[in-house]
């Protein structure tokens, strides 16, 4: 009996082996090609990847929101709209538009103006109310032209100005820094240049509390290579700019012999500087491609050198504290840095309080081409315009400078296609918003996408950054035409195919303090004041 029980065992165990080997699967067997340890490393195909849960946008000739709403809009005179700032002045909600080159009438004024600075009251979100538009340059260029930036402090937050009194400072085209008084805002009154004979402006940064000003700047007879630099100034009297100095990334100084980053000289495209109590200016450099980012001390900036028109390489390192040079198709459009987010899955960590809090920086990267992300002459039509490489897709990344010396990517944020490309002009990350207010300061972070209009990503967990918000204009009567060569041809041009399109551009987005969104558009479609709804909302609210 003990013997016919040993061979049912046997044969049970003998089936169940077999069973066992041949339920093993094929590609169990297929990798002892890959031996453990080995020098065969297996190829990696392609599978598809994430599927995306928002909603897809409506066409492009129709507005798209998605959590979004519109709460108002002003149509900037048509103009070619880049950086909106909008400033609570003596309780009024107060718009100042930087324009790109071009040209445009003023009714206020009945003349043909060419583009500087728009001033809107936004107090009525639903009923804007042009207050007065202040000329700029018409030479430049489409970049260098019009005013692009604008910056305002007021009198009784400047350490040396007049009390009652609010300036604002701008570029004018490449060629100059000025400022004016806008304590009237319909009347705005021109009051010093604070440098000239430039050959660059752009995106400067003005800390109202100390009046610092790190102006984008270059004066090519000073020597400095590679673009635009910092040229700062003491604003704190807007009626005597004082220099302090000239400043940029080792190799672009006059006589540099060695450089950071993967050019030679890489210029600046802006700042942004946490004031005295962090004592910290972010650099954003490279703009489209070969991105650096620069974490500066900034008392050594402003103090830690002898000549200030031409440092040497230990003055151009003496300020720095963090540097990362980025991957070569992308840049660093803009630095804006978060302190203090709480990680939510690191809360319960005992003995380890610098897990559960991190600082981070957000940096967008900028889309420069608009030729419908196609290489050659496929959409192009050929000819001159054609070109045989297809642009990179350009992003927004989230890096960990909790360690300075060691910054480190954490998320990248991501807008699909979803055809985004073929629509014409440019796609792709371009800028953020700026000011530090709190219902949105680590919580949201929003972005300006081209021709995917504004988008709105939660990051509160850094490590899984997602977007829960957009809002895409739709093209009005005043929208530039754009051709598959990425250039503007308002009134088309029939070489040139597919035909040209309206097509909208969201250049810079901005905050007030009410919690609205500003959208400026690049194609002269206005300024879009935007609110929040449904999840995108409680967010902030929380």
């Amino acid at each position: 009996m003990r013997k016919r029980s040993d061979d049912v065992f046997r044969n049970s165990l003998k089936l169940f082996l077999l069973a066992a080997a041949a339920a093993v699967p094929l590609s169990v067997v297929a990798q002892q090609a890959y031996p453990p340890n080995g020098s065969a490393v297996p190829t990696v195909t392609l599978t598809g990847g994430p599927v995306n849960r928002q909603p897809a946008p409506n066409p492009p000739n129709q507005q798209s929101a998605w959590n979004t709403e519109l709460a108002g809009h002003d149509d900037l005179q048509g103009r070619s709209a880049y950086q909106p700032l909008i400033v609570n002045q003596n309780g009024r909600e107060i718009a100042f538009v930087g324009h790109h080159t071009g040209s445009a009438m003023n009714p206020l004024t009945g003349k043909v103006e060419a583009n500087g600075t728009s001033i809107v009251d936004v107090t009525d979100a639903a009923h804007t109310k042009y207050l007065a538009h202040i000329p700029g340059s018409a030479e430049g260029g489409e970049e260098g032209g019009g005013a692009q930036m604008v910056r305002v402090c007021s009198g009784d937050v400047l350490p040396n100005a007049v009390r009652g009194k609010w300036y604002m400072l701008r570029p004018n085209g490449s060629m100059s820094h000025e400022l004016f008084d806008v304590t009237d805002p319909s009347h705005p009154a021109y009051l010093t240049t604070i440098v000239e004979g430039l050959s660059g402006t752009h995106k400067s940064w003005w800390e109202c509390d100390t009046g610092i000003a790190y102006l984008v700047s270059n004066k090519r007879a000073e020597g400095w290579k590679g673009g635009n630099h910092f040229k700062i100034y003491d604003l704190s009297n807007p009626l005597r700019p004082v220099y302090i100095r000239d400043f940029g990334l080792v190799g672009s100084q006059p006589g540099a012999t060695t450089h950071e980053g993967m050019g030679e000289a890489t210029g600046i495209h802006g700042m942004i500087s946490a004031g005295p109590a962090k004592n910290r200016v972010y650099a954003a450099y490279g703009t489209g491609s070969n991105g650096v980012i620069q974490i500066l001390d900034r008392q050594k900036l402003l103090t830690a050198f002898k000549n200030p028109v031409k440092p040497t390489t230990e003055e151009m390192l003496a300020p720095q504290v963090g540097f990362v040079a980025m991957s070569p198709d992308q840049g660093a459009h803009t630095t804006f840095p978060v302190y203090g987010l709480p990680v939510p899955e690191f809360q319960g960590y005992t003995g380890k309080e610098s897990l559960k809090k991190r600082d981070l920086l957000i940096v967008p990267s900028e889309a420069s081409r608009g030729d419908h992300c196609a290489p050659g002459p496929g959409r192009g039509g050929g000819g001159e315009n054609a070109r045989e490489d297809r642009p990179a897709p350009h992003l927004a990344f989230l890096v960990d400078i909790t360690s300075e010396a060691a910054p480190w990517n954490l998320s990248t944020f991501r807008v699909p296609d979803a055809d985004f490309c073929g629509k014409g002009g440019r796609f792709g990350a371009h800028a953020m918003t700026e000011l530090f207010y709190p219902p949105y300061y680590g919580k949201l972070a929003i972005f300006s996408w081209f021709n995917a209009g504004t988008r709105v990503f939660d990051m509160r967990d850094p490590f899984a950054v997602q977007e829960i918000a957009y809002f895409i204009p739709a093209p009005n009567k005043n929208t530039m035409a754009f051709c598959a060569d990425g250039v503007s041809h308002p009134d088309g041009d029939p070489k040139i195919t597919p035909a040209c399109t309206k097509v909208i551009q969201t250049n810079n987005v901005e905050l007030d303090d009410r919690g609205l969104i500003y959208s400026a558009d690049r194609a002269g479609t206005g300024l879009h004041i935007i609110r929040l709804t449904g999840p995108a909302a409680a967010v902030a609210a929380k």
